[in-house]
């Protein structure tokens, strides 16, 4: 190995052996000069002991000004920088190498964060922080331009209004919102979580989504009148000809057999117009759908009932059936009632999706996925079409005989209704799987 010079701590520590050396050599000399009344030998060795000191003083004095000053820069992040004296050239460097990673490590970690803040100020979503009380504590550019957001109690935000302001200081983590602000606009509010070194924080998100709605609403418009055409046509086009065809043959040719053909005609004509009494009573269903009445529910609980409705639609058809809740003691929020209607419409088109089907299974579980609670039911039946999987959620819609169509759009609604979702995804190799999820309570 080769050798270093004496120029840092070692050298340090050897030129102040050498001072301490000195000056006991010297209080020694003018002792014994002091003694031997050699009085001018005595000053001249006096001089040159205060001349040690003082150097060695300095020396001290230099090297505690330099880790102090390390220190400082330390504290400043690199950003202060100490002189190294002479004498401590190895400390010196050490100490600047140390600074230039801490300064390395600095200037990474905040282009991280510009790099984060220029994006949390490019989306055009507002972003407002809060803290445990309630308070916001950060924002960004959408949220100061667009809401007039600061620092300071969510009810301050001019563009809120207090009910908008409690509404979502009480929506928990991970739950979605539709919200409308003091100049009603309609805004789609998000919640995520996370902790900080000073407490758990909350990221509300807005986003102004008139343009989506608008866009969304159109398209079910159109989907509702393409239906409501529909049915009415199959209807109405019976109806039509069959009066038409009545007033003919009563004009040519009255008797009896013209007779039997008008009751007949009016037995049609009475059944499609109940049939269309009863497509508007099914339409009613969809628009009075009753609102959530949110309680604390055993997740344990809700399944062991859904396991003896399944159980009741399977009857004696060759179809397994399981389910499970992970973990066991998994609580919902939720309105019990409608949750288990919309989760036996979910069960119900499972076992009619399969039934008759070799290999038929039906897969019931709840579980907790990415800070929220999923309620799926999987099944190895054929699928939904892949041209359009969604269809099935349009009011009416249905692929199956005798299907009344609302099954799923009503499960979808009592979805929306708990601030969740209804999904669907293809099962592998064949099957459909329907995942209702929830905000974790």
């Amino acid at each position: 190995m080769a050798s270093r010079p004496f120029g840092g701590a070692a050298g340090f520590a050897l030129a102040a052996g050498l001072r301490a050396i000195a000056i006991s050599g010297l209080a020694f000399g003018i002792l014994m000069a002091g003694e031997r009344r050699l009085y001018a030998t005595a000053v001249v060795l006096g001089g040159v002991l205060v001349l040690v000191m003082f150097d060695l003083m300095r020396s001290i004095r230099a090297a505690d000004r330099t880790l102090a000053q390390f220190v400082e820069g330390v504290a400043a992040e690199g950003y202060e920088r100490p002189t190294t004296p002479v004498g401590l050239r190895a400390l010196g460097g050490a100490i600047q190498a140390a600074l230039d990673r801490l300064a390395t490590t600095r200037a990474v970690r905040q282009q991280r964060t510009d790099f984060l803040e220029a994006l949390a100020d490019t989306v055009s979503a507002a972003l407002l922080v809060v803290d445990d009380r309630g308070a916001v504590v950060a924002v960004n550019r959408a949220a100061r331009t667009g809401l007039g957001a600061g620092a300071g109690p969510m009810a301050a935000i001019p563009a809120l209004n207090a009910e908008t302001a409690q509404r979502l200081l009480k929506l928990p983590v991970g739950a979605r919102d539709i919200v409308r602000l003091a100049d009603q606009r309609t805004m789609l509010a998000q919640v995520s979580g996370f902790t900080t070194a000073d407490g758990a924080r909350r990221l509300i998100a807005l986003q102004s989504v008139a343009g989506d709605l608008d866009a969304v609403e159109v398209k079910a418009w159109q989907d509702l009148v393409r239906v409501l055409a529909h049915e009415m046509m199959n209807s109405l086009t019976p109806i039509c000809s069959l009066s038409e065809g009545i007033a003919g043959r009563l004009r040519a040719a009255p008797g009896a057999a013209t007779e039997t053909e008008v009751i007949e005609a009016a037995e049609v004509i009475a059944r499609r117009g109940h049939g269309l009494l009863h497509f508007v009573e099914r339409y009613r269903q969809l628009t009075d759908a009753p609102a959530a009445v949110k309680v604390r529910t055993s997740a344990t609980d809700l399944v062991r009932t859904l396991d003896r409705l399944a159980a009741a639609m399977i009857g004696e058809d060759r179809i397994a059936y399981s389910s499970s809740v992970q973990p066991a003691w998994l609580m919902l929020e939720a309105d019990p009632d409608l949750l288990e209607q919309a989760a036996i419409n979910l069960l119900k088109n499972a076992v009619d999706a399969v039934r008759g089907r070799p290999e038929a299974k039906v897969r019931l579980t709840c579980t907790i996925e990415e800070d929220q609670v999923a309620l799926s039911v999987a099944d190895t039946g054929p699928g939904l079409p892949t041209d359009d999987p969604e269809g099935v959620f349009v009011p009416f819609y249905t692929t199956k005989a005798g299907g009344s169509g609302i099954g799923l759009t009503l499960a979808r609604q009592i979805a929306l209704g708990h601030g969740g979702r209804l999904d669907y995804r293809a099962a592998t190799p064949h099957g459909a799987v329907f995942r209702l999820t929830l905000p974790q309570s």
